[in-house]
């Protein structure tokens, strides 16, 4: 689960200076001036302003939760999202729900109709049926950004059969704009895929080459699809997702420029300039907010702008990095998303909530993520571990069966399983859990606390706790949970070595502020006659 996050601080690193670029390049894009445009909410607002009232009761979230519960068993995508309850206390906008919902799960060709069009040799036909979508979203109302979801549905991917399919259409129709679109899509998807997850010092050479020689091929398609076909806003919302990823800014904006000439309402445009100007990308909030604004001129048209409206401090950057208390917790979600939001910025919001205590909200963004892309595994690998803490046990569980039945080699759904069983004091199908999830990985320090915290504090067998502690901290000697728990064994058991734990946590850890409250955790332990080691 935390190879995306990584993934995405190391674009990042690319793209600096892109926020002085933005401001020179911006304006050109976002007229008239923008001082005429709508203020968008400062940072500021955010941090001071204060709720009248908590966002919403724990009747409410509960009932939430069982509403959200039915709508997962909705078997049809399109129609679960929309039948999915909206967050409790937020009044989401009913216009930008639907099109979102039909934007990531409508497309009007299907990838299997596709498929089947150019396998069979009818790529005129298919060249058709896009024409005519792209036609009707630049001149019908309620047809925005309807060839952007179907390419998006149709065409992203990194999968050899999909390369070949795209070369296939090619080869068919090589002065086609939506096979060179197409392509430009698959190219562009493969490079962010190339690349890989590692830092970079650890990432070799030959992966940067891939990415850029496939950031490349996907330029040369995709510049020649506008040249023929100079409306196609999805080419150019992937040339910004390229420019992105090769830090090119001029070319992403460049890109955008045009795109927007041709539909000043596209979401798909406005979404990658956001993302290419947050803080995370060496951009700065100020820039984000400026292209916010400027899309919600243009909101009555395009609905969907609407979602961008929580992006507007920053974007990722802002929720993720928000030291929240409760009431600050509350101010976000009644500010920044009082209106529907992109999958990507609630699954962050349900990550950040989760750290910092506040399950409850990460419950709701999570499942309004799932709401949206149902078939994200980690954000609902993720919702799953906080439910038996949320007064949902028999959805935990349940949950837990589905996740292992989706993903057996997958460790997390054991470990989620695993959690809700020891919680509800299912101890043997827990420990059951915890040791096939270390089959699959055997080095996983969350699994192998669980398991040791199990052996320590439930069944008391002090010699297993006691192996599995020492694994931990063999492996994970900077994991203070471990050496807490050794504590534990050396005074229930008890067990010699107690002031030798306290004092190789201290010469490891040090004893300053941070490591006092575990000093102290550490020291109940020891029995009145024995000394300090101050």
């Amino acid at each position: 689960m935390t190879t995306r996050v990584r993934w995405l601080l190391l674009v990042g690193v690319a793209l600096v200076g892109i926020a002085g670029l933005f401001a020179l390049l911006l304006p050109r894009i976002l007229q008239p001036p923008m001082a005429v445009l709508p203020h968008p909410l400062p940072i500021h607002a955010i941090t001071h302003f204060e709720p009248q009232k908590p966002p919403f009761t724990d009747a409410q979230f509960q009932q939430f939760m069982v509403d959200a519960r039915k709508a997962e068993t909705i078997e049809d995508p399109l129609q679960r999202c929309l039948a999915y309850p909206d967050p409790p206390g937020l009044n989401w906008s009913k216009a930008a729900t639907v099109a979102y919902c039909h934007y990531v799960l409508d497309p009007l060709v299907s990838r299997e109709e596709a498929r089947d069009f150019i396998q069979s040799g009818r790529t005129a036909e298919l060249d058709r049926r896009y024409a005519n979508i792209l036609h009707a979203q630049l001149t019908q109302p309620n047809s925005q950004a309807v060839l952007d979801r179907t390419f998006n549905a149709d065409f992203s991917g990194s999968s050899e059969a999909n390369r070949a399919l795209m070369d296939a259409w090619k080869r068919q129709d090589p002065k086609s704009p939506f096979a060179l679109a197409a392509s430009g899509i698959s190219y562009v998807s493969m490079a962010w895929d190339a690349r890989g997850g590692e830092y970079a010092d650890k990432t070799p050479q030959s992966a940067f080459d891939d990415m850029n020689r496939l950031l490349q091929q996907a330029r040369t398609d995709l510049d020649a699809a506008v040249q023929i076909e100079p409306k196609l806003t999805s080419a150019y919302a992937t040339m910004i997702w390229a420019a992105g990823l090769s830090g090119d800014v001029a070319y992403g904006v460049e890109a955008a420029k045009h795109g927007l000439a041709a539909d000043p309402a596209n979401f798909s445009i406005y979404g990658r300039l956001v993302w290419m100007a947050q803080p995370k990308w060496e951009g700065a909030a100020s820039e984000t907010a400026r292209i916010v604004a400027g899309a919600q001129r243009h909101a009555k048209e395009n609905p969907l702008l609407l979602l961008l409206l929580s992006e507007r401090t920053g974007g990722e950057s802002y929720v993720e990095n928000c030291q929240c208390n409760p009431l600050e917790e509350e101010r976000m979600y009644q500010q920044l998303f009082a209106e529907p939001a992109p999958e990507r910025m609630l699954a962050r919001a349900g990550w950040a909530a989760e750290s910092r205590g506040a399950s409850n909200f990460g419950a709701i963004y999570r499942s309004e993520a799932l709401r949206f892309v149902s078939d994200d595994i980690q954000v609902r690998q993720s919702r799953a571990f906080e439910l038996p803490g949320l007064d949902q046990m028999d959805w935990a569980i349940s949950e837990g069966n589905a996740l292992v039945a989706l993903t057996p080699q997958d460790e997390n759904s054991y470990e989620a399983r695993g959690r809700a069983y020891e919680v509800s004091g299912q101890t043997d199908r827990a420990i059951q859990d915890y040791q096939q999830a270390l089959q699959l990985n055997p080095d996983d320090a969350w699994a192998l606390v669980a398991l040791a915290d199990i052996y320590v504090h439930t069944t008391h067998d002090w010699d297993k706790g006691w192996t599995v502690t020492n694994r931990v901290l063999q492996l994970h000697p900077e994991d203070q949970r471990a050496w807490l728990l050794r504590a534990d064994i050396q005074k229930g058991q008890p067990r010699d070595g107690l002031d030798q734990t306290i004092a190789d946590f201290k010469a490891r850890f040090g004893d300053g502020p941070d490591q006092q409250v575990w000093i102290a955790q550490m020291k109940s332990k020891l029995p009145s006659a024995v000394p300090s080691t101050q």
